[in-house]
C-alpha cells in the first residue's frame, strides 16, 4: 500500500491542477473578431470637460414644460451641477463592443456648411439610442454638432429624447413623456453659454 501512496498522491495533485485550470479559464469575447468600435459620446463628454472645466463662464438655463412660459436664470460653469447632463449623454453612449453591428452606419458631406458628417441609425427598434449624428468641421475636423434621438418603451406608455450639443456654445435636451393614459409632458431644458 505504501508504494502505491506516492502515485495516488501524485494523481491527487495533478486532479487538483487540472480541475484549478479548467476554472481559470476567461470567457470568450464574442466581438473578438470585430474590430474597432463606434463614436464615443462619453470620449467626448470628458476631452471637453478636461479641455474647458477651467474656464468659467456664465450660462443662461431656460426650461420649458409643455406649453407653458419659459424659465430662464443665470448660472455659472463653476456652481452649475453637471452630472445629471453628463449622465443623459453618457447614456446614449454606443461605444461599447457589443453595439458593433447594431448600426446602419452612412456618411455624407454637406457643401454648403462645409461638414462631414457622420450618421449612425439603429437596426432594432429596441436599442435606446436610435439616431446618433456627428458634424464635423471638413477644414478642421472638429467637431460642430452632436444630435441624438433615443427611445424607451416605459410601462404604459413612451419616453423619448432629442439631444444636441454644439460645443461651448449649446446644450439642448428635449423629452417626451407619452403615457397611454393621461397627458404628455413636453419638456426643453436648454443651456446657453455666454462666452
Amino acid at each position: 500500500m505504501k508504494k502505491y501512496s506516492k502515485y495516488i498522491g501524485l494523481a491527487a495533485l495533478l486532479l487538483v491542477l487540472v480541475i484549478s485550470s479548467c476554472k481559470n479559464k476567461k470567457k470568450e469575447d464574442p466581438y473578438a473578431n470585430l474590430e474597432g468600435h463606434y463614436f464615443s459620446i462619453n470620449q467626448y463628454a470628458l476631452d471637453q470637460w478636461n479641455t474647458f472645466a477651467h474656464s468659467p463662464f456664465t450660462i443662461v438655463k431656460t426650461v420649458k414644460v409643455n406649453k407653458g412660459k419659459t424659465d430662464s436664470s443665470y448660472t455659472n460653469s463653476d456652481s452649475l451641477d453637471w452630472s445629471p447632463i453628463f449622465k443623459v449623454f453618457a447614456e446614449t453612449d454606443i461605444s461599447d463592443r457589443k453595439y458593433l453591428g447594431k448600426y446602419k452606419f452612412s456618411q455624407f458631406d454637406d457643401n454648403q456648411d462645409g461638414t462631414h458628417n457622420f450618421f449612425y441609425e439603429a437596426l432594432d427598434d429596441d436599442l435606446f439610442t436610435q439616431k446618433l449624428l456627428i458634424t464635423i468641421d471638413a477644414y478642421n475636423s472638429r467637431v460642430k454638432g452632436i444630435y441624438i434621438e433615443t427611445s424607451k418603451k416605459i410601462s404604459l406608455g413612451e419616453y423619448t429624447q432629442k439631444l444636441y450639443y454644439k460645443p461651448m456654445k449649446t446644450i439642448q435636451v428635449q423629452t417626451d413623456n407619452k403615457p397611454f393614459v393621461g397627458e404628455n409632458k413636453f419638456t426643453i431644458v436648454q443651456y446657453d453659454f455666454m462666452l
